[in-house]
């Protein structure tokens, strides 16, 4: 996308579990402000442990992880947060330009991009789309791109 898109933005408030942060930081061009993680804003299963009938056994590890974080937030809370589990989550506020916005939804929306960064995306995107449908017209996973773009083109002519 041209340099023009950087003139749009959009700004989200997202609970993020942290796996799907460990990707979401990678997309530097945006602002990212986080806050620690907290086990009161829940945790996240994965459709393959919810599949396996395994809730119940992820239930257990997270309330046993989340009590050892606050016994161990009373010695050292920033010590604490390394504790908890990959399904933990945490708030972050993240401004995003149009621009950086089409590169999100090339690599997260993608069939190949993990689940839970796939699901943000595409709930960003479909934010940003009411406001901004023209701007954000192609904005999809590389995996969809081009059936999207003939469509666009097709009806066009």
């Amino acid at each position: 996308m041209t340099r023009e898109f950087e003139t749009v933005s959009f700004t989200y408030e997202i609970v993020i579990s942290a796996a799907c942060f460990g990707q979401m930081k990678r997309h530097r061009m945006t602002t990212q402000l986080v806050q620690p993680y907290d086990p009161e804003l829940g945790y996240i299963y994965p459709s393959s442990v919810l599949d396996a009938g395994l809730k119940d056994t992820f239930e257990r590890l997270y309330e046993e992880t989340s009590e050892t974080f606050y016994k161990l937030k009373e010695v050292h809370p920033h010590a604490a947060q390394y504790v908890l589990t990959n399904g933990h989550q945490r708030r972050m506020l993240m401004k995003v330009d149009a621009r950086e916005l089409y590169h999100i939804s090339r690599l997260r929306e993608d069939i190949h991009a993990q689940w839970d960064i796939r699901q943000i995306s595409s709930d960003m995107l479909a934010l940003a789309r009411e406001k901004a449908p023209l701007t954000l017209l192609l904005a999809y996973g590389k995996d969809v791109f081009e059936k999207k773009k003939k469509e666009f083109l097709s009806d066009a002519l």
